[in-house]
């Protein structure tokens, strides 16, 4: 199974397009960008974003609820103390078999082992559809993001 980690500030929110019960609304163009990388490459989502702590089901219904692309099949798992995001990523990959993964963060604290997997979404102000100082799934963040996925 194919699987994309997606964090969500910086990614698909950027600047609140409105609000609802779960909070901001996102980028109709990011939120596009997803649907084109799940299209390309079949991939299920798990939420490494901080809006996972509402849990996995919230997740869902919120995908759900706005007619959001892919399938959400789970969280990345949390502690109290701090850890990087790579480690909670790593814990998850550790307990659940996946054929390849890919990472869209606009935070860099991954572990050195998953920097062919990341896609930064921050500092792009050279990516077309940006927003803010270069944050958003860009559609060149998506087609990386489609290249890790898609490596033979």
């Amino acid at each position: 199974m194919k699987i994309i980690f997606l964090d969500i500030d910086g990614v698909l929110n950027v600047i609140p397009q409105g609000h609802d019960k779960y909070g901001a609304k996102f980028h109709k163009h990011f939120e596009d960008n997803l649907k084109h990388i799940i299209e390309k490459t079949g991939a299920k989502i798990v939420i490494s974003s901080t809006w996972r702590f509402g849990g996995l089901q919230e997740m869902k219904d919120m995908w759900k609820d706005r007619n959001l692309s892919g399938e959400i099949i789970g969280i990345t798992p949390y502690t109290l103390e701090y850890r990087k995001r790579g480690e909670e990523i790593k814990e998850w990959l550790d307990n659940n078999p996946t054929e390849k993964y890919v990472i869209i963060d606009d935070d860099t604290d991954m572990l050195p082992e998953q920097k062919n997997n990341f896609v930064k979404t921050s500092d792009n102000i050279n990516h077309t559809g940006y927003i803010d100082v270069g944050y958003g799934l860009t559609k060149e963040c998506a087609e990386q993001a489609i290249s890790i996925l898609n490596l033979e």
